[in-house]
C-alpha cells in the first residue's frame, strides 16, 4: 500500500481566504476535520487551518482504534458516544470511510491481570458497552497457536477501526 501523504510534496494552499466565517477552526486531525465538518452540515460557514497537511499529521499515523474497552469511567460515556457517531458516518460514506466494527482483544498475561479487567467490567455494563470476559480456553481456541499461557481476556465486540490514511 503506498501511503497517500508525502513530506515530499510540501503543503501548500492556493485558494484565497474566505472573506468571512462564523466559525474557525485550530487543527486539522480527526478531531479538528470532524468539527468542522458537523458544523458545516449545521449550516455554518467554517474556515479549518492547520500548520501541515489537513488529516496530514498524526491524525494519519495512528492505529485508527475506536475503542470503549479499557477506558476510564469518565470517559465511556464520550467513547460510546463517539462510536454511535462513527456508526452513523459509517451508514452515511459506506466503505468509502475505511469503518470496521471487529471489536477489540485485550489478552490478560496474568491472573492478575484477568483479575483487573473483571473489576472494569461494572463500567462497561453500566455505559452499555458490551465487553465480556474471556476464559483461558475462549482465547486459545480463538486464537490458534497462542497456546495456554493466556489466562484470560476482554473482548468487546462493538469496538472498531476507521483506517487512517481514509477516514
Amino acid at each position: 500500500m503506498h501511503f497517500p501523504i508525502s513530506m515530499a510534496v510540501p503543503a501548500r494552499f492556493l485558494a484565497p481566504l474566505p472573506a468571512a466565517c462564523d466559525v474557525v477552526v485550530i487543527g486539522g486531525g480527526v478531531v479538528g476535520v470532524m468539527t468542522a465538518w458537523f458544523l458545516a452540515e449545521r449550516g455554518m460557514r467554517v474556515t479549518l487551518c492547520e500548520k501541515g497537511r489537513i488529516a496530514g499529521e498524526q491524525s494519519s499515523r495512528n492505529w485508527g482504534w475506536i475503542r470503549q474497552q479499557g477506558r476510564d469511567a469518565a470517559e465511556l460515556p464520550i467513547m460510546v458516544e463517539s462510536l454511535r457517531l462513527w456508526q452513523g458516518l459509517a451508514q452515511q460514506f459506506g466503505d468509502r470511510l475505511g469503518f470496521h466494527q471487529t471489536g477489540v482483544m485485550y489478552l490478560a498475561g496474568s491472573e492478575k491481570a484477568v483479575e483487573g479487567y473483571e473489576a472494569w467490567l461494572p463500567h462497561a455494563q453500566a455505559n452499555g458497552v458490551d465487553s465480556r470476559l474471556m476464559s483461558r480456553r475462549e482465547v486459545a481456541a480463538r486464537l490458534k497457536g497462542a497456546g495456554p499461557g493466556w489466562p484470560g481476556g476482554l473482548f468487546t465486540p462493538s469496538d472498531a477501526r476507521a483506517e487512517p490514511w481514509v477516514a
